[in-house]
Formats: structure tokens, C-alpha cells, sequence
């Protein structure tokens, strides 16, 4: 088996493995012990040391892929020994969590989750409606929303086979995490709900409602008023 080739890179008291992707982007790993939060903070100050040269930048449970005019040695010279305070992770309280509007109504797969959990439906909904989440990954989809926070006894597998398509909203619950589908997608996650908040706009700067760390809360709402809502 072929080794992959890298350089090292130490940044934040982090040693990470740099590796080339494309003329524009460059894969960083770290430990996969290393925290999200603190993850999420070294994304952050990467976007602020690189300024006006970044392009893009995404944030994944165990690395950060940065795009930018930077070749991978003027990355890692820009980068290679800069420390700054990564502040302790304090996570929002739900007072201050954001709200999102959910209808239970469209739970696609709530007989399935109450065979898994053995729970009645009303059960699920009081579990998962309780619950403050906090957004830990962005992708796989634009603005889909991975959060941990769900309350394990709710754990399910997913579909072994996945639904081809699902409406934009939906949310669902796959292993031990929840998730929106921010865009219409193939899934193949246990649909709980649809929020009928947008959540995604790639006219907006930034296109996402949700950043990386923020928490939120769902509400429930009637048929009546997600058809009614305005997002």
C-alpha cells in the first residue's frame, strides 16, 4: 500500500500533516483526538491570517482544507510555527441558542425510529425537541448541518437504502448525530421533521443561517404554520 506524501506543519501547539489537492487546495490533518472546537477555532484564525489570499476553507471533524493562491511551502511558511490563544470552548446556553422551527408532521421514518428505541412516538419528539444542538461539520451537501447533541437513547442507523431524494428541510437522525438537509438531496438519514427555515442561500455572504459551533434549538410547529412560514 502506497504511503501518501506530506509535510508537517505545526500550528496552535497542533502538529498537522499538509498534503497537496489541487493547484489551489491543501488538506490539513491533525490528531484524531484533537477536539472539533478547537478545530473549529484554528479554521477561524486561518481565515484570519490569511486575509484577502484565501479563497475558500473547509472544516471537517479532523482537518481543515484551505484553498488559496498559496503553494503548499508558502502555506506552511505562513503558518508553521504561529501560536495564538485558543480560548476555552464555552458552549452558548440554550437561552441563547437560535430557534429553529420543526413540523413533526413529515417524520418519514418515526415508526421506524420507535421500533429501534423502543419509545412511543411522543416520546421521540419530547427527546429530540429537548435536546440543544450544535453544528460541528458543514457538507456533505452545500448547508448540510451536522450537530452533535442528540440524545443517544434516540441513536438509529441509517437506511440501508438511501431515498433518492428528500425536500429541503428535512431533518434527520443518523447514528448518534442529528442533521438538516439544508438543500433537496439524496439521504438516507431517518427523517424526524422538516424545518421550513432557509437555511442555505448561496446569494447570501455568508450562504449559511447556522456557522460552525453555533447551537440551536428546534420548536414544533402545526402543518398549518410551516406551510405559512416564511423563512
Amino acid at each position: 500500500m502506497k504511503v501518501r506524501e506530506y509535510k508537517s506543519l505545526q500550528f496552535n501547539h497542533l502538529q498537522w500533516q499538509v498534503f497537496p489537492l489541487s493547484e489551489e487546495a491543501i488538506l490539513l490533518e491533525c490528531d484524531q483526538s484533537t477536539p472539533i472546537q478547537t478545530i473549529h477555532i484554528c479554521s477561524k484564525q486561518i481565515e484570519e491570517i490569511l486575509g484577502e489570499d484565501l479563497l475558500d476553507i473547509v472544516t471537517a471533524y479532523h482537518s481543515i482544507t484551505v484553498f488559496s493562491k498559496f503553494s503548499m511551502d508558502e502555506l506552511i511558511q505562513t503558518l508553521n510555527g504561529s501560536i495564538r490563544q485558543i480560548a476555552e470552548n464555552k458552549n452558548e446556553d440554550s437561552s441563547s441558542a437560535i430557534r429553529i422551527p420543526i413540523c413533526y408532521d413529515f417524520a418519514m421514518d418515526l415508526d421506524r425510529i420507535a421500533v429501534h428505541t423502543k419509545f412511543s412516538k411522543d416520546e421521540i419528539i419530547e427527546r429530540h425537541i429537548s435536546a440543544t444542538y450544535q453544528a460541528i461539520v458543514i457538507g456533505f451537501t452545500p448547508g448540510f448541518v451536522y450537530a452533535e447533541g442528540l440524545d443517544q437513547a434516540l441513536s438509529c442507523p441509517r437506511l440501508s437504502n438511501p431515498r433518492s431524494s428528500l425536500p429541503a428541510g428535512s431533518v434527520g437522525i443518523g447514528g448518534n448525530q442529528t442533521g438538516i438537509y439544508s438543500l433537496a438531496s439524496p439521504g438516507g438519514w431517518n427523517i424526524i421533521g422538516r424545518t421550513p427555515m432557509k437555511l442555505f442561500d448561496k446569494n447570501l455572504r455568508p450562504p449559511m443561517k447556522l456557522a460552525l459551533g453555533a447551537t440551536y434549538q428546534f420548536f414544533s410547529i402545526s402543518k398549518d404554520e410551516f406551510e405559512s412560514w416564511e423563512s
